[in-house]
């Protein structure tokens, strides 16, 4: 809550709240997409639509595939033409992707439209993440962030129950994970005209009005006038500089997104195979997933009380030695009730774990080139997660559910080293320009 005393700047206006919950429905669908990714694995891993290991893996490596092109020119068009315009086109792109998966005639086509769809899948929640940090102020960024994405975890956990309860239904002649595509491109053309009556953040429009200015100072004077030294807060090693992608701090961040996929993407996707692998029914399977899905809602609640009051690395060393622990433990479980809450469990540790990751790395480059940076940086982690399914599917099949966790919890605990030794704090309740 905040408080008479509090200055207006540090106040959550109409604004705010209405690009939270723009940002918000924006999360639900693109979550839900991705979270499809994990329903197929269990619908085309059962009778009568199982198929081979090789096409499931291609089919569930086709978004990620999409995403890491679709981040790295969203993250340069971010940066070049504004958020808000962006962040519309790419609904757009989804809604008419949307609309292609729900007609796929087969396997193959739908694996192409997955590929298509990942181009602006990919690159929404990065410029999301830009668009909030720009706009919210800086004692209130990581709770409402938090709320953002407790609104958009919702869509998996919808979606998952919607397409168990469609499935043996079948309206109109369709399979349940259609409709599934339907509400969501139906939902991503509301999101786009939404967005067209929000503002471009301020942020971005004085960093493009500093870059004219640079531009017009240096046409009138002659280049070099304003040169960052070493040493000047301009140049700071947390900020990308004429560098660019060759700054430290960024190929710190690539490095740390490079190893994230292979849980907080591993996981969700491939724990429905995981259940039919060790002999749950097609329908529990999908229930089990369902109540896991329930962990992102609940984790991105209570983190968003709390976020701003610690360390960004911290919170991030602990979920991510916490979804390695309870990763394993949900691959050695057997009974359901502890496959439910391993999974559970597991799935808030992620929702916690990722948005924070997001405004770890949006709070470490000015806003002129925060969408690249993000958007890069999640590129990468898309090119992660299109090996995820290409090479630990066979793994799965080919050398159990403990060789997969355990890939998983080594991954991570890489992170948790890594971020210890070389992260930065971050910027919990400061400003970042």
């Amino acid at each position: 809550m905040t408080n008479s005393t509090e200055p207006e700047s540090q106040k959550l206006q109409p604004i705010h709240l209405a690009s939270v919950g723009a940002c918000a429905l924006g999360l639900w669908f693109d979550l839900a997409e991705f979270a499809l990714g994990n329903i197929l694995s269990a619908v085309f891993s059962a009778p009568p639509h199982n198929v081979a290991p090789h096409e499931l893996s291609t089919l569930l490596s086709a978004v990620y595939l999409g995403a890491i092109a679709g981040a790295f020119v969203a993250g340069w068009a971010g940066d070049r033409f504004g958020r808000r315009p962006t962040i519309v086109v790419l609904m757009v792109w989804i809604a008419f992707t949307s609309a292609l998966a729900a007609a796929s005639p087969n396997i193959a086509f739908l694996t192409a439209v997955r590929a298509l769809s990942g181009l602006a899948l990919g690159a929404y929640p990065p410029l999301m993440a830009a668009y909030l940090t720009d706009i919210l102020p800086p004692a209130r960024r990581g709770a409402m962030l938090m709320i953002t994405v407790a609104l958009g975890a919702t869509g998996p956990l919808v979606l998952t129950f919607l397409v168990r309860w469609l499935t043996p239904l079948a309206p109109l002649g369709l399979d349940g994970w259609r409709w599934a595509f339907v509400l969501c491109g139906v939902l991503a053309v509301l999101g786009a005209l939404i967005f067209l009556r929000l503002p471009e953040s301020r942020a971005w429009l004085a960093s493009r009005a500093r870059h004219q200015d640079s531009n017009l100072s240096e046409a009138e004077n002659g280049p070099g006038g304003d040169v960052a030294q070493p040493g000047d807060a301009t140049s700071d090693s947390g900020q990308l500089g004429e560098g660019g992608f060759l700054d430290a701090r960024i190929r710190f961040l690539l490095f740390l997104y490079f190893l994230t996929p292979w849980s907080t993407i591993g996981f969700p996707l491939l724990s429905g195979a995981v259940l039919i692998k060790k002999g749950v029914s097609l329908s529990e399977s999908l229930l089990y997933v369902g109540v896991s899905s329930i962990g992102p809602v609940v984790g991105a609640i209570l983190a968003g009380l709390v976020v701003d009051r610690f360390e960004r690395r911290s919170v991030l060393a602990f979920t991510g030695f916490a979804m390695a622990l309870l990763g394993v433990l949900f691959g050695l479980a057997q009974e359901a009730v502890w496959l439910m809450a391993t999974g559970f469990l597991v799935n808030l540790s992620i929702a916690i774990f990722l948005p924070v990751l997001v405004v770890y790395a949006a709070e470490s480059v000015p806003a002129a080139k925060r969408a690249r940076a993000t958007a890069w940086s999640w590129g990468v982690r898309g090119f992660g997660a299109t090996l995820v399914p290409l090479l630990m599917v066979p793994l799965l099949h080919g050398y159990g559910v403990t060789a997969l966790f355990m890939v998983m919890a080594s991954t991570l605990m890489l992170f948790v080293a890594f971020l210890l030794r070389y992260g930065p704090a971050g910027a919990a309740g400061r400003a970042v320009d």
